[in-house]
């Protein structure tokens, strides 16, 4: 019974979707292409009609709009940089020479900058510091806006330049492409300290590096022979203490460099530029003239070197040398501050803690010539007669060497004994003397070096 109620549900169903699907197709095959649309009637209106509405094709005859809106982006212009730039002058050293002359800027940030002339300097700006400021470029980076200057006498001439964003020089204001602007003097300026080695520049400069004056170096002058003529007549400068003294000799234009450890001296030009400067621009008779000048040539200080005062008495040390008498023709016997001596012409003693000894040795010698054992020396040149009197000569160098007094000692007429050479020899080891042939030094004091 159940089935069969079922059975005629689904017929009725099956029967009601064939109908559906033939009535769709029926109205699919009988609709239009083009649905016609019902003309809508123009609604008359109480208004009155426009005088000045016109056809259609009137309004197509007009052409191009008169009024027409159009982007034209931002014009870049030179910014004015006359109050922004200081310029500090250029490098006159003398040692700059044509083509290494570098010109000094300054910027209201502190920043300065050194150029050679017609040389880019490059700028940044900053617009978030303050209301913007201008930067030197470090390094010189190239950016888009630079100066480049031209030296004149007391000022010099900036020419700003800079790119747009297509890449194009900006050549406008003209007021702000080129100006003129004064020199000015650096000392104003608060810039970085200036320092060389562990010493700050000032006027005691000197005075910190043990720098000492003497004057011209006489035992050079008298014997220091051909392999010292360069320093011969020269003042010499002595700097440092004890073990790290070393001396200088200079006069009038001489020029010494800071190679970061010492002074040196040079000749300026090619071998002088980059360093420190010392100049010395005179010599009077107690005080020395100079000026120091940075390696850029934007800072100069004057400095003064006072002579070193020395005491000395020769006229007493003189009087320590008594003539005994005459072992040989080149031999003779000196008591020396009581102690019996035999010279040789040529001969040098020096002054030491211990008393009177004889530069016997090339180390010795050297010591001496070098400043490594300052003393008094005395030089022993030889017997020579003066009228109808024979005397000894020689020298006395104070400990500085920048004085000298010619002593004579004049020599009884029966001092001079001479005895057989053979006697002398046996006579000089029994008294402890020691003999050796006359030295000749005319060259200097090589030659007695080379003799020993």
């Amino acid at each position: 019974m159940i089935k069969n109620r079922l059975a005629g549900v689904n017929y009725v169903i099956a029967a009601a979707f064939v109908f559906l699907l033939l009535f769709t197709g029926f109205v699919e095959y009988n609709r239009p292409e083009i649905i016609p649309l019902q003309e809508v009637k123009e609604q008359k209106t109480a208004l009155p009609k426009s005088f000045f509405a016109q056809a259609p094709e009137a309004y197509h005859q007009i052409g191009e709009p008169l009024l027409d809106l159009q982007y034209f982006p931002p014009r870049m212009e030179l910014p004015d940089l006359k109050q922004k730039i200081n310029y500090y002058g250029q490098n006159h050293r003398p040692d700059a020479g044509t083509g290494n002359s570098r010109l000094h800027f300054n910027l209201a940030t502190g920043e300065t900058a050194s150029i050679s002339p017609k040389e880019p300097l490059y700028l940044s700006y900053d617009k978030g510091e303050g209301g913007g400021k201008y930067h030197f470029s470090p390094q010189n980076k190239e950016t888009s806006l630079w100066i480049e200057a031209v030296p004149g006498e007391k000022e010099a001439t900036l020419l700003v330049k800079m790119y747009d964003e297509n890449g194009k020089i900006v050549t406008t204001p003209e007021a702000n492409a080129s100006f003129a602007v004064k020199e000015k003097e650096f000392a104003r300026f608060g810039g970085q300290p200036w320092e060389i080695g562990k010493w700050r520049v000032d006027g005691t400069l000197l005075a910190r590096q043990r720098a000492r004056w003497f004057g011209v170096d006489k035992f050079l002058e008298r014997h220091g022979g051909d392999e010292f003529k360069e320093k011969s007549g020269k003042n010499r400068i002595d700097f440092g203490d004890q073990d790290d003294r070393y001396s200088l000799y200079v006069n009038e234009g001489s020029a010494l460099i800071w190679d970061g450890v010492s002074w040196k001296q040079v000749e300026p030009g090619e071998a002088s530029r980059g360093f420190p400067l010392l100049l010395v621009k005179r010599v009077d008779e107690r005080l020395m003239y100079l000026e120091l000048w940075d390696p850029d040539g934007k800072k100069n200080i004057a400095l003064n070197l006072l002579k070193t005062a020395d005491a000395w008495t020769p006229q007493n040390l003189q009087q320590e040398f008594k003539f005994l008498g005459a072992r040989t023709r080149s031999q003779y016997v000196f008591e020396v501050g009581e102690e019996k001596m035999l010279l040789s012409p040529d001969d040098w003693l020096l002054l030491t803690e211990e008393g009177w000894v004889k530069l016997d040795s090339i180390d010795g010698i050297d010591k001496y010539v070098d400043l490594k054992d300052p003393g008094t020396l005395f030089v022993f040149d030889g017997i020579n007669r003066v009228g109808d009197q024979q005397v000894l000569k020689g020298e006395l160098f104070n400990p500085t060497r920048t004085k000298v007094h010619d002593i004579e000692i004049p020599v009884q007429k029966d001092g001079l004994v001479f005895q057989h050479i053979d006697k002398e020899k046996k006579a000089g080891k029994a008294n402890g003397f020691t003999h050796k042939a006359p030295l000749q030094y005319a060259n200097g004091f090589e030659k007695k070096r080379d003799s020993k």
